[in-house]
């Protein structure tokens, strides 16, 4: 009996039916029903938000592109700590529609990635995300800014988030910025996954994170996976992406002089 292993989407891609039982999908921007943001292109991205009169969008220094003639720039330095422990700027760029008609603001990444939005309302979020040091980039509405300190030894050296962690919470929606392709799940209450520890981006504060061997003592030394994976617990959101920053960082290094002579 043929047994048919893949099938076509709606978009004419082919989509495996084991990836697709599997709950990955890859994250893919769902724009709310009155969108105030839209996302261009395929890498280095630029998100473009629209503001109404008064209304404010936060960012890090250094992402605006281009922005309406009657918005304005101004910066923040309250909670300067949190942010530096978190691998972000000591200041925040706050943008305002001075004007009663609609504005808007472009924002791009500082480093070639893509711009991850997330609403904070919604049901894999819960209100609150936790995420690796650095993927903040931008947010509009309610949004708190935490630095998570992560007190386990063991998670914080092995877990793949290290021991200072961006937590955002609120009402709002964040713009997180990664580099390679972002794969998403949402875990089932129970649910558990294995990450490499490499490829944690977010998850949703309810879902607990733990650590565990990558395999025998042969797989840890030679398997290129290092000694430990991540383990998600859900329920919640897992964003993971398949090259991180310093990753990337060391795939375009070039190579020392003398190499190979």
């Amino acid at each position: 009996k043929h047994i048919t292993m893949a099938e076509v989407d709606e978009n004419g891609l082919l989509v495996l039916k084991g990836l697709k039982a599997s709950g990955w999908s890859k994250f893919e921007v769902q724009y709310p029903d009155e969108p105030k943001y839209s996302i261009t292109g395929a890498d280095s991205q630029v998100v473009t938000v629209q503001l109404a009169g008064k209304e404010q969008v936060y960012s890090e220094p250094g992402t605006m592109m281009y922005m309406s003639t009657y918005v304005t720039g101004d910066t923040e330095c309250g909670g300067c700590l949190n942010r530096c422990c978190s691998g972000e700027s000591c200041c925040t760029m706050i943008f305002s529609n001075t004007q009663e008609e609609l504005g808007f603001v472009g924002l791009t990444p500082n480093f070639p990635s893509k711009v991850i939005p997330i609403d904070l309302t919604s049901e894999a979020a819960q209100g609150a995300i936790v995420c690796k040091a650095g993927s903040y980039m931008a947010h509009y509405g309610e949004v708190e800014i935490e630095t998570n300190l992560e007190c386990n030894p063991c998670k914080a050296c092995c877990g793949g988030a290290g021991f200072v962690q961006q937590g955002l919470k609120g009402t709002g929606t964040v713009f997180l910025n990664s580099t390679g392709t972002i794969m998403q799940k949402v875990l089932e209450p129970g649910e558990k996954i294995v990450v490499d520890t490499d490829c944690v981006l977010a998850w949703a504060e309810n879902v607990e994170m733990e650590i565990q061997s990558a395999g025998g003592c042969c797989a840890m030394m030679g398997g290129g996976e290092g000694l430990f994976n991540t383990v998600f617990v859900g329920p919640g959101l897992v964003l993971v992406s398949s090259m991180n920053r310093e990753k990337y960082q060391i795939a375009v290094a070039p190579e020392p002089e003398g190499r190979g002579e």
